[in-house]
């Protein structure tokens, strides 16, 4: 666990702050630039840090899972905040824990279920205020992302033997040509210190970085503690949003968000209730010996 600790507090620090920076970026590009110069940029990185590009089946539907997530992703940040694109992304555990168990045959512990539907109620219950219009549209553009973010992660675990600068290398690479046809479609770039900011930040500390830490905690954890445990980010998103602006959160937000809370204190909790548990059936056994 200790090991965990040091890819995912940071994971969590880096990423909580990633989607203020990216709301800037694809305000003033488009989702397919803003991703394309991401992906360039963290290619040049793993390969400088001696990545390689390699060709197989899984990378590729890894590649392609990687690309239209973050796609998704930035379009949906055009229409919700950025709080609401942390909260309504982390609905991701829903669909990676099944998708674990069918690709990577990865069995959920009855405290990780019940973690997670707790916590995927409070995102429920967070999202109610924002299904309308434009904002609705935002919302489910969002949730599919989360989907192809739950395959990604799925595949992380699938190649957990691989070397992460070779994985992370190709993705990149692959999803460069992926997006490179799509670039000039409503092409257009501002150029402002938002913009510089954003795109310098989602490019190398919530681009190469924090993949590359998804991808250690993919390679030692299973998907299903790792993405309960995740939910932590997108109420960090929400607190850091609303000191920012001003602008409390909704009754229902600030529900959704304890709800989402309570859910990964159990996943949590519930290993050491297993652990205590045993501890003293073992201790009865020995008395009785």
């Amino acid at each position: 666990m200790n090991k965990i600790l040091y890819f995912l507090i940071p994971y969590i620090t880096l990423s909580t702050f990633n989607y203020e920076f990216a709301k800037e970026a694809v305000t003033y590009s488009t989702p397919f630039v803003f991703n394309l110069i991401r992906y360039i940029t963290s290619a040049i990185i793993f390969l400088v840090l001696g990545g390689k590009l390699i060709l197989s089946k899984d990378i590729l539907f890894l590649s392609a899972m990687t690309t239209t997530s973050s796609v998704l992703w930035a379009y949906g940040l055009l229409y919700v905040s950025p709080a609401e694109s942390a909260v309504l992304s982390y609905s991701m555990p829903l669909f990676a824990i099944p998708i674990a168990l069918l690709i990577v045959k990865e069995n959920p512990s009855p405290y990780e279920l019940l973690g997670l539907g707790i916590g995927f109620s409070g995102i429920l219950i967070y999202s109610i205020p924002l299904m309308k219009g434009s904002i609705g549209l935002g919302a489910l553009i969002t949730v599919v992302n989360a989907i192809f973010w739950a395959g990604f992660t799925v595949y992380y675990r699938k190649l957990k033997d691989k070397d992460p600068y070779d994985i992370n290398a190709s993705q990149f690479i692959l999803g460069s040509l992926l997006l490179l046809p799509f670039a000039p479609i409503g092409f257009g770039i501002k150029l402002n210190t938002f913009f510089i900011d954003g795109i310098a930040y989602t490019s190398i500390i919530g681009g190469a970085l924090s993949f590359f830490l998804w991808n250690m905690l993919a390679k030692l954890e299973r998907v299903a503690k790792l993405t309960v445990m995740t939910f932590s980010v997108p109420i960090f998103s929400t607190i850091i949003q609303s000191i920012e602006t001003y602008d409390l959160p909704q009754l229902s937000q600030v529900l959704g968000i304890s709800v989402m809370f309570t859910g990964i204190l159990i996943s949590r909790l519930g290993k050491g209730i297993k652990k205590k548990f045993q501890a003293k059936r073992n201790k009865i056994l020995l008395q009785e010996k």
